[in-house]
């Protein structure tokens, strides 16, 4: 760096950004002896009155003033332009600091930036770097930086943030260090896609089943979309498309059957364009309604709209207008249509056929129109089964229940009352081996609000124990219900996430929401992993 010459005139004029002060001058004394005063360092210096030993003593202060200063800049420029592994440097209030110190929070995903600029005495120096880090920000930083012989600088400052999605799309599994795999016949069973997944993170709908090591083969959709979520439709089928195809994933659809005629023909509206968009090859098979036998069960449903479903033909001529439409949809004639009904069916012989849910003449009208098309759907909960009862004694406990409801050995609750519905439904076709789905099943912990039976009073009932044991029975079960039965040809486990049911909140899910990356289930005592 160059000694630059000062001019001491009243006449001088300051350079741009500094102050019209020498950096050494000599003071005028009484003429037999000069003194000299450092603005940098303070006090005078002694110096004879011989001109020569004032030059001399000036130049060696100049040198070494230089030399401080160029130590003082040279690790801003060396930082800035070696484009090694350390971080740059920013002059902040008269400190050097290095750009890897956390000016702002870290967080989870992207790309820091920093760019400084640095004037002095002429000389610039400009580096730029790109560091990449596990940040869900990108950081830009930029500092100019102007300093002058008298160590006067100026620094200017700006920061830009930006915020990238938490989630970006790609291919997700759940973590943890529990394994309960592995799951028999794989590709006869599926997952049920809740609510919360579907309106709030379909990317992150998963790939592999949660705690085991097999990738999910089948998804059941309860419905195209809902009027009432606020996510952008089109965006969330765009999502669900990219997983289904990606994973090669068979859909089961679901389409409503209510009382209200209009938002039913919208919700298959949807249905249609979704199955259509998605593409055929990728189609299971249509559901038209979700026990509807329960439909006269819920306030909303009035005495005539119950009448109506049954004995007035709404109910099966909705179903013969899907098929129709089906029918007549490239590519779509041969799909496999059904409904999805419970237990409560067994309530008659060989089916419940009340005027409030006259689901034998249902079936036998099914039957002669449709025959091997259909297919059989079953929503199967002993989490919820009304008829098991807690252990004799003051002790309140439910080892028997425990026993009989969380294991699919053939003699237990689960694979017993299916065996029982495949025995009805040959009364009505006179086939023993018709297509059987069982759609829904699964276990909830924490408990779900909804439980109402005895259970409510056991505590070992909804742990995470009891959780994972059902869960695991399920992934390692063959389907098979018992000697001398066809078993089922497809398994659906409810769900994926945790989610709420007619604004009760359920425990059902696999991963507790949208923002954990772990599974619910996890080594360390089972409990929830955040």
């Amino acid at each position: 760096m160059e000694a630059e010459t000062v001019q001491d005139s009243q006449d001088a004029v300051p350079a741009p950004g500094r102050e019209a002060i020498p950096l050494m001058r000599a003071r005028e004394g009484d003429g037999s002896e000069a003194s000299t005063h450092s603005p940098l360092l303070g006090s005078s210096v002694a110096g004879t009155a011989s001109g020569s030993m004032v030059k001399t003593a000036s130049i060696i202060v100049l040198c070494a003033l230089a030399f401080g200063v160029g130590i003082f800049l040279g690790p801003t420029k060396a930082a800035g332009s070696d484009g090694g592994d350390e971080g740059l440097e920013s002059v902040v209030g008269g400190f050097s600091l290095p750009s890897w110190m956390p000016f702002v929070p870290h967080a989870e995903t992207n790309t820091t930036t920093s760019s400084t600029t640095t004037s002095s005495t002429g000389t610039f120096t400009t580096a730029t770097r790109t560091v990449s880090s596990t940040t869900r920000t990108t950081f830009t930083k930029t500092t100019f930086t102007t300093t002058s012989m008298t160590k006067t600088s100026k620094t200017t400052t700006s920061q830009t943030m930006t915020t990238t999605p938490r989630y970006p799309r790609g291919r997700f599994s759940c973590l943890s260090d529990m394994n309960l795999g592995p799951v028999k016949h794989p590709d006869k069973k599926g997952i049920a896609m809740d609510d919360t997944t579907f309106s709030k993170c379909p990317s992150l709908t998963a790939v592999q089943w949660p705690n085991a090591q097999e990738n999910i083969s089948s998804l059941r959709l309860f419905k195209a979309w809902d009027a009432n979520w606020e996510a952008d439709r089109l965006e969330a089928w765009k999502a669900l498309k990219e997983y289904i195809v990606s994973s090669g994933v068979k859909v089961l659809y679901g389409t409503q059957i209510s009382c209200n005629e209009t938002a039913d023909d919208t919700d298959w509206l949807f249905v249609k364009e979704l199955m259509i968009y998605i593409g055929r090859p990728h189609v299971m098979g249509v559901a038209v309604g979700n026990e509807v036998e329960l439909l006269h069960t819920q306030k909303t449903c009035s005495k005539k709209c119950a009448e109506d479903m049954w004995d007035g033909g709404y109910f099966l001529s909705k179903v013969m207008h899907r098929a129709n439409d089906l029918n007549a949809m490239p590519g779509f004639a041969d799909v496999r249509l059904t409904t999805v009904m419970g237990g409560f069916v067994l309530g008659g012989q060989p089916f419940v056929n009340t005027k409030e849910a006259r689901v034998h003449e249902f079936f036998k009208k099914i039957n002669a129109n449709f025959g091997r098309r259909w297919a059989w759907s079953w929503n199967t909960y002993p989490y919820f089964d009304p008829h098991i009862v807690m252990d004799k004694g003051p002790w309140h406990t439910c080892s028997r229940a425990m026993m009989a409801a969380i294991n699919f050995a053939p003699s237990s609750m689960l694979p017993g009352q299916l065996r029982a519905l495949r025995t009805r439904m040959q009364q009505v076709t006179g086939n023993g081996d018709d297509t059987m789905w069982l759609t829904e099943t699964g276990w909830s912990y924490p408990r779900a609000s909804t439980l109402s039976t005895v259970m409510r009073n056991c505590a070992e009932w909804s742990t995470s124990e009891a959780f994972a044991l059902y869960y695991q029975g399920f992934l390692e079960w063959d389907l098979g219900l018992g000697p001398n039965v066809r078993g089922l040809d497809h398994a659906f486990f409810f769900t994926l996430r945790d989610s709420v049911n007619f604004g009760d909140k359920e425990n059902f899910g696999l991963i507790r929401s949208c923002r954990s990356r772990g599974c619910k289930m996890k080594h360390e005592d089972r409990s929830v992993v955040p």
